[in-house]
């Protein structure tokens, strides 16, 4: 079965776009918010990029990333 958003006006639950599931189709209903959705990342720790280097034209990255005698 398909996923579809709604939104709850008037005191019901309006489906953005039609559905064909059989009647007694029960449902989960669960209240999203996009504002918090869309910040959540911004929550994230920062990254340690310290242990990074850059790669050249002449560094072999293919070996640098198959090499597990590094630590």
């Amino acid at each position: 079965m398909e996923s579809v958003t709604a939104i709850f006006h008037k005191g019901q639950i309006e489906l953005a776009q039609p559905v064909d599931w059989p009647d007694g189709t029960k449902l989960e209903v669960t209240p999203i918010n996009n504002a918090t959705a869309r910040t959540d990342w911004l929550s994230l720790p920062p990254l340690d990029v310290g242990g990074f280097r850059e790669f050249t034209s002449e560094d072999d990255l293919l070996g640098e990333m198959l090499d597990d005698s590094r630590d």
